[in-house]
């Protein structure tokens, strides 16, 4: 995968002086660089203009408000981990047909906070209110954490300064190969980095952009290497002809290159979107065949695969996560309910604190020296009681 080529780096004022801008002007040496006094009517109207190829405008401003949110979940109904986001950057240069960002930031421009120091300054004021519970915090919800990391070097920021904070993980989640500047920090094993995965036929069709299944395997080999924790995410599983052998190979593949002993977790999910996003694939991408699957709207309003079908997917990649990557990996689903967890893996968590504490528990238990003490389960939700012991839950 090449980094594409930035073609205007748009300046706000209030952020002109800082680090990540002279980054992006330093890698980008024959980019446009227009400075600007950004006003909301001006915001406005450059949100508005035609696409520019590949998202290659790049908007440098200031953070307001808060930066360090919890990850938005839907109904209840389904399980949700109380995994919490940074929204450094929104937008981005893979076009994946089924990215739900294009529904919620349907513009040409990619959006870049640039006061780095209060962004990270929140982290660690928000760690700090909860010092005994175990935080993940991730930068991949509005933007693919790594596909411009050649020009902001941001990962360079945020791993070396999640490295020194007692309680959290950072996760970069990517479907790029941008792992260069990783490779030359000290993460002291407070990052993970997280592949999104899907056979190389859905990769080809669906996932415009993105690195090659080999460009992710080769990263995630060389990552590994360097000691890093790594994540990977079936999310979403796409329905497509043969799909019952192309997922298990896919799998058999990633642990030809991945030990089970580094893998921090691994998600299952199913395509899901709001109905009126139908509307903008088939216009966007006439030769997508995702939308044309069978489709009804989930207890959220998304659409989704019916049940079976989910169930079928479902239990044909965790049937081979087992085979290939053993009794110990910690597997969860995304947006599925208890139901579904415990018709596929034969248990579900009470609630979505527990399955937050479940997540501390696996880390404390794979990964010795991590955390300061075993994770008390008050913390997480005081007065719930916890169901299932250790032993009868897969992955702990």
């Amino acid at each position: 995968m090449k980094e594409p080529k930035i073609t205007r780096i748009i300046v706000d004022q209030k952020v002109a002086d800082q680090e990540l801008v002279q980054r992006y002007k330093r890698n980008n040496p024959k980019a446009e660089v227009i400075e600007i006094e950004l006003t909301d009517e001006l915001k406005d109207a450059m949100f508005k203009q035609e696409a520019t190829p590949a998202k290659r405008d790049i908007l440098l401003t200031e953070k307001q408000g808060h930066t360090v949110k919890q990850c938005p979940g839907t109904d209840r109904t389904y399980r949700c981990c109380n995994y919490h986001v940074i929204n450094q950057t929104s937008n981005g240069p893979i076009d994946c047909t089924y990215c739900i960002l294009q529904f919620y930031l349907n513009n040409p421009v990619t959006t870049v906070y640039a006061n780095t120091e209060k962004l990270l300054t929140e982290v660690k004021d928000k760690i700090a209110t909860q010092p005994k519970r175990f935080f993940r915090i991730g930068t991949g919800e509005l933007s693919d954490s790594l596909a411009f990391d050649s020009s902001s070097e941001y990962s360079k920021d945020v791993v070396e300064y999640f490295a020194e904070l007692p309680n959290v993980l950072l996760e970069l989640k990517t479907k790029s190969n941008k792992i260069e500047n990783l490779l030359k920090l000290d993460h002291k094993g407070h990052t993970v980095v997280s592949w999104s995965v899907n056979p190389q036929v859905i990769i080809d069709a669906e996932e415009h952009k993105a690195a090659s299944l080999q460009e992710r395997l080769k990263a995630m080999e060389q990552v590994q290497a360097a000691g890093y924790k790594i994540g990977l995410h079936f999310d979403p599983l796409l329905f497509h002809e043969d799909w019952e052998s192309t997922y298990p190979d896919l799998i058999r593949q990633l642990f030809e290159v991945l030990d089970p002993k580094n893998i921090a977790w691994i998600s299952i999910g199913s395509l899901r979107f709001p109905p009126e996003m139908k509307d903008k694939v088939l216009e966007k991408f006439p030769k997508s065949k995702i939308m044309f699957a069978e489709l009804i709207r989930g207890m959220d309003g998304k659409m989704r695969y019916p049940k079976p079908l989910r169930l079928d997917m479902y239990r044909t990649v965790y049937k081979a996560l087992r085979q290939y990557g053993g009794d110990k990996l910690f597997i969860y689903f995304c947006m599925e309910s208890a139901e579904i967890w415990e018709r596929v893996m034969g248990w579900s968590p009470d609630d979505n604190e527990h399955l937050d504490y479940l997540f501390a528990m696996s880390l404390y238990e794979q990964f010795p020296g991590l955390m300061a003490a075993e994770p008390e389960r008050q913390v997480y939700a005081d007065g719930i009681p916890l169901h299932h012991e250790k032993a009868d839950i897969p992955g702990l």
